[in-house]
């Protein structure tokens, strides 16, 4: 009885050991993606039925696809600008962008680590690999891209942040930055922007300008409209996004910079009336006076006194900057007209229309520019002017 117990015992340990990875006995396994040797921090490449298979994660990324895994379900999914590769645990079926491929050996877990077969990834992402024997190493190519192929992963960058931005995913829209690790600030103060203000973004026009080597331009009028939120006005703005290509292979975007911008309020749209209690139009309308003849006299104490403050170091730079203005120019303005036409008393904002008058006093030279100003309500009751936008 105990001879057949050992024996069963140990025909179950064998089938056990069978089932993992045999790890010890064997020279490990090299994987190289375009000449560069991948390190495996959760796990050990393997080799069984003639595959090679290794942890998912690593492969993944360095084939320039994002990962997500769900532990419900036991799938993995690699995800890239044009590509959409979904594998699961113990299934000899996989899918490309929808489409099901079978697989010579099913994904593995062994040690919480999931094991995926490494050529079908390779050439499913349109790669090659190339296995050798001696040296005990797989050498993986990944496709040449085009300009074409370019061009469509920069497309498909730029509308996926938009979609990001839309969503208010202000993680997922900052992953899609260049060293995005470097902007846990930007990602806090774009998290107040999504709580404070609800804009959605279209692309009017994307084109993307040239592309050379690993770095490329792109450019793109989109238009910003208010759906709630405080109040901040439509617009179009003109950008240029700078691109580039990093180590897997994948296109981030580096920097963003505005070529123009457009209100978009029209005279019949500013000069609509709105429903406000005539004391604090009246406040408005008086500060709104106050702050041209401050600027006017170049008076920088009088001017901020008008505007919302927002702590010490916000109001020194505003300071700094208005100090350097007068400096540069010297400027009479005239308000000739000015009309309230946004009031909202429980956000305690309001937007007004100025038409001015702005004359240079060396020259004698003048212009007509109107104004928009956002101001906000204090907590005594007083108006301060929050922000203005020039109006073409």
């Amino acid at each position: 009885m105990l001879k057949k117990l050992s024996a069963i015992l140990g025909t179950s340990l064998l089938a056990l050991a069978l089932s993992v990875p045999a790890f010890a006995a064997e020279k490990p396994i090299s994987v190289y993606v375009n000449g560069t040797n991948l390190t495996f921090p959760a796990g050990t490449p393997y080799l069984d039925n003639n595959s090679v298979l290794v942890p998912f994660r690593v492969v993944f990324e360095k084939l320039g696809m994002q990962v997500l895994w769900d532990a419900s379900t036991g799938t993995v999914t690699g995800t890239s600008d044009t590509l959409t590769i979904t594998l699961k645990i113990g299934s000899k079926l996989a899918t490309v962008n929808g489409t099901v491929k079978k697989l010579t050996v099913a994904p593995v877990s062994s040690n919480g680590t999931t094991y995926i077969p490494l050529r079908f990834v390779a050439e499913a992402t349109g790669g090659s690999a190339v296995w050798d024997a001696s040296s005990r190493s797989v050498q993986i190519t990944t496709a040449v891209s085009t300009a074409a192929d370019d061009e469509q992963a920069i497309t498909a960058l730029i509308r996926q942040a938009i979609q990001y931005y839309n969503e208010e995913k202000a993680v997922s829209y900052y992953n899609l930055i260049d060293d995005a690790d470097s902007f846990s600030d930007e990602v806090t103060s774009l998290n107040y922007f999504f709580k404070n203000y609800d804009m959605r973004t279209t692309i009017e026009t994307l084109k993307v300008l040239n592309v050379q080597g690993d770095e490329a331009t792109a450019y793109t009028v989109e238009k910003d409209v208010r759906a709630g939120g405080y109040y901040l006005p439509d617009e179009r703005n003109e950008y240029l996004y700078s691109l580039v290509r990093v180590n897997n292979g994948s296109w981030k975007i580096s920097e963003i910079t505005n070529q123009d911008n457009t209100v978009l309020l029209t005279k019949e749209q500013a000069m609509k009336t709105t429903d406000i209690a005539q004391g604090h139009a009246a406040l408005i309308k008086d500060n709104l006076s106050k702050y041209f003849q401050a600027m006017t006299a170049e008076n920088v104490d009088a001017t901020l006194a008008l505007m919302s403050s927002y702590g010490e170091e916000y109001d020194a730079a505003k300071k700094e900057a208005l100090q350097e203005f007068f400096k540069q120019l010297d400027l009479r303005y005239t308000l000739n007209n000015s009309n309230i036409y946004y009031y909202d008393a429980a956000a305690g904002e309001a937007a007004v229309y100025a038409e001015t008058t702005v004359k240079e006093d060396k020259t004698g030279e003048s212009v007509e520019q109107p104004m928009l100003f956002i101001f906000y309500q204090t907590e005594t009751g007083g108006w301060t002017i929050d922000d203005f936008y020039y109006l073409d």
